[in-house]
């Protein structure tokens, strides 16, 4: 079984590596009366008054239990890494307007001084804006709530109070923890990417100012965007370092990206601040892999001309609960739970063939410190856990939705329900006659919709290019119709001003539908600080094949295992639907569309001293199986499932 103790033995065993190279194993060097200083020199940065380019990895908190991070730091150390750079998540810090989580997996404090503790330097990218393939680009979903025509990433006032809030929380919480100050952030990012978005200087000087003034002058501030002239024009800052990101490429390429940035930057150090080994996936499109043989070589062509680089993602990890955002390409693009990223160490941090040939890469740099590469954790094969019903949607409803329905006379959003994410239930009765049948049309449907007439399922609906669905229904006067609304995950990038829910008119044969009343639907996200399974009745079962057609709860009841290790729940015989291990929420399955077949189970969330409860809310079982069914527990994991595979 993984323990915090195996790290701490294998850091000891590392010794001391040269100071050179940014690693701060011992406190030897906290103590020496010499100021600590990093600043930009002529073609390089100086760290200490001496030349010093970083070799980083980015390797986001959240999605990594904080019981794991140390083991993980130490293998991006083992690699020849000399630095760790991290996004941070405003919207999971402030979940609601000042109501701040810096718990477990959100102790950025931790993570920073953990990396220190292993031998890091540490890049901060406080956004607010982060993208990162998550809910909202990171931002709080609240923003919508407090002014609906905020203009978001913006000089807007009442854009800019929240964001200068926030800010005012978390950098005073980091600012001890800069290389000044004995600690290891070297630099900060100003916004993110914001070539991509605009180009209001008023907006960007405001960020850079209050990131001056909060973390102390003595830290390097620095833009980045996509490699392209107009890119990097309009997102880069007065005063700060402008940097590139790009992936594999020729040496010539690797050349005219850095020559790019020489135009923006006469001197100071070339860095590829995000270095893609691998790529971001979608449900319903093959896994994205990247040949690690040309990672190698562009990383060296790189480190040839001396530049510095950031691998994004050197690990990934997981879009744990209702984490994962989307995107909006020609269809809309739900982003799946994995973030493995086909990145040097997998989601469960294991090492790869990519992490080694990188790291002998590293070895001719002088970057590789002495001693072995840590083991991966060991995985567990549970093997088939049976799953019984525990009730429909409609059978745990009062528990589902507690709380006094909100009325109004037209739709309203998540945002304005206070429904951060997952699901919320629309209901309305039908008072005029009907033809037969009535076509049923939702404008603005974000994103995903069940239906119903007096609580018998009449069909699905979904969006894709456009955000008018229809539907023909069966539906006579004095007859209730609900619209179960699944909220796939806000745009990462791009379209982020879009709410959540029915966001537009339901219309029965073009006339409007009014008078709803809608139930904001309550399961476990993330992070939970004391998870409890769903507290539903086992045994509820169908009695016909047409009930399979509507939401289900399914338990394992319980099942012991005699080590917790780091495991994947399979779902193969499974449609579509989300996952609960002893009540946290795993991420969403959706089989049935793949590539993604399996969920990450990390060990931490299992038990040995007591039994544990597997619980799935199934959106779509199929109708022709009256059987219990069973998952599996498996070691290895299934990501690349090809789409046909899948259905």
């Amino acid at each position: 079984m993984f323990t915090s103790s195996s790290v701490r033995w294998t850091i000891v065993s590392l010794g001391i590596v040269t100071a050179s190279h940014g690693i701060l194993l011992s406190d030897k060097e906290d103590s020496q009366e010499a100021p600590r200083t990093f600043a930009i020199g002529d073609k390089c940065f100086l760290k200490d008054g001496q030349p010093f380019r970083y070799i980083s990895g980015s390797f986001h908190y959240w999605r990594q239990p904080p019981e794991y991070w140390e083991d993980t730091f130490l293998k991006m150390r083992v690699a020849g890494l000399t630095a760790v750079q991290t996004y941070v998540y405003w919207g999971l810090h402030e979940p609601e307007p000042e109501e701040y989580n810096f718990r477990g997996n959100l102790d950025i404090r931790k993570f920073v001084q953990l990396a220190q503790k292993s031998g890091l330097l540490a890049i901060l990218r406080p956004g607010p804006f982060i993208d990162a393939e998550v809910d909202f680009g990171g931002l709080p979903y609240w923003l919508h709530r407090m002014n609906s025509t905020m203009h978001l990433r913006s000089s807007d006032p009442s854009y800019l109070q929240y964001v200068e809030r926030w800010l005012r929380k978390i950098l005073p919480m980091l600012k001890d923890l800069t290389y000044s100050n004995g600690g290891p952030i070297i630099s900060a990012q100003v916004e993110n990417e914001y070539g991509s978005r605009d180009k209001d200087l008023k907006y960007k000087g405001f960020l850079r100012d209050l990131l001056k003034e909060l973390l102390g002058k003595e830290v390097v501030l620095f833009t980045t965007d996509g490699n392209a002239a107009e890119l990097v024009k309009r997102g880069m800052v007065e005063g700060t370092l402008t940097t590139t990101d790009f992936g594999t490429a020729s040496e010539s390429e690797v050349r005219a990206a850095f020559e790019l940035q020489r135009q923006f930057n006469k001197d100071g150090p070339l860095v590829n601040s995000e270095y893609y080994p691998g790529w971001l996936d979608h449900w319903g499109e093959p896994f994205n892999t990247v040949d690690a043989d040309k990672v190698v070589e562009t990383l060296d062509a790189m480190l040839r001309m001396n530049a510095s680089v950031n691998t994004y993602m050197f690990y990934g990890g997981t879009n744990y609960g209702f984490v994962s955002g989307s995107n909006a390409g020609d269809t809309f693009e739900p982003c799946i739970t994995s973030y493995d990223y086909d990145a040097p160490l997998s989601e469960a941090g294991d090492i790869t063939p990519k992490y080694t040939k990188i790291r002998n890469l590293l070895q001719k740099y002088g970057t590789v410190p002495s001693g072995p590469v840590p083991p991966s954790r060991e995985k567990a094969a549970y093997g088939k856990i049976q799953m019984y019903p525990m009730g429909s949607f409609y059978h745990n409803f009062r528990k589902l939705c507690p709380n006094v329905p909100i009325s109004s006379t037209y739709p309203l959003s998540f945002e304005f329900l206070k429904q951060p994410y997952g699901f919320v239930l629309y209901r309305t009765v039908i008072n005029r006659s009907t033809k037969d049948p009535s076509v049923l049309a939702i404008n603005g449907l974000h994103d995903r919709a069940y239906v119903f007439v007096d609580k018998e399922p009449v069909g699905m609906l979904a969006r894709f290019s456009t955000d008018k669905a229809a539907l023909n229904v069966y539906i006579r006067a004095n007859q209730t119709l609900d619209i179960l609304v699944q909220n796939e995950g806000r745009f990462a990038v791009g379209p982020i001003e879009e709410m959540k829910g029915i966001v537009g008119n339901v219309t029965l044969d073009g006339k409007v539908v009014q008078d709803w009343k809608m139930y904001p639907v309550r399961l476990p996200g993330f992070p939970v600080d004391d998870p409890q399974p769903l507290d539903f009745e086992p045994g509820r079962g169908p009695k016909k094949p047409e009930d399979f057609d509507i939401p289900w709860f399914f338990t394992s009841k319980d099942f012991d295992v005699d080590e917790a290790r780091d495991t994947y729940l399979r779902l193969d015989k499974w449609t579509h639907g989300y996952a609960f291990i002893n009540g946290r929420n795993l991420g969403r399955y959706w089989p049935s569309q793949g590539p993604q077949m399996t969920l990450y189970v990390p060990g931490v969330y299992l038990y040995e001293d007591r039994e544990n409860v597997l619980e799935l809310f199934e959106l779509e079982p199929p109708a022709y199986s009256l059987e219990y069914r069973f998952v599996t527990f498996e070691k290895d994991p299934v990501l690349n499932s090809s789409i046909s595979d899948a259905k």
